[in-house]
């Protein structure tokens, strides 16, 4: 076997397994995603920096608002989830943040990496 042909032969293999994962995937049951509101203004996120509850492995559809109406900049971190302070929504903006909890319960912290004291507490349950 020349090396050109064991070289088509590994691409068309990878490509296989890669189809084949991907048609796996298409058939698992993505779990239900629950929208969560969080508007962002007078250095708090919905007025009072709340405690949020969840799911292990619940899909949270966090709708990020900022409210200001000066050119005061928010943004969201869940450092401890992978969320990182990467995009920062002016005032009137919005953003959508989809996060799946973690599969293990736990006490986490989102903030607005702007603003110093700007967070809450993100509570992961067991079913």
């Amino acid at each position: 076997m020349t090396h050109r042909t064991r070289t088509i032969l590994a691409l068309t293999l990878a490509l296989a397994m890669a189809a084949t994962a991907v048609s796996c995937r298409k058939g698992r049951r993505l779990r239900p995603v629950r929208t969560v509101a969080l508007r962002m203004s007078g250095y708090a996120f919905n007025e009072t920096n709340p405690i949020l509850t969840f799911r292990t492995g619940e899909r949270v559809r966090f709708v990020l608002t900022n409210d200001e109406t000066t050119m005061i900049r928010h943004n969201l971190r869940v450092a401890e989830l992978g969320v990182p302070c990467d995009y920062e929504l002016g005032p009137g903006e919005s953003r959508v943040v989809i996060v799946t909890m973690p599969d293990r319960p736990g006490v986490f912290a989102y903030d607005c990496c702007t603003h110093r004291g700007m967070g809450g507490t993100l509570v992961v349950t067991d079913r």
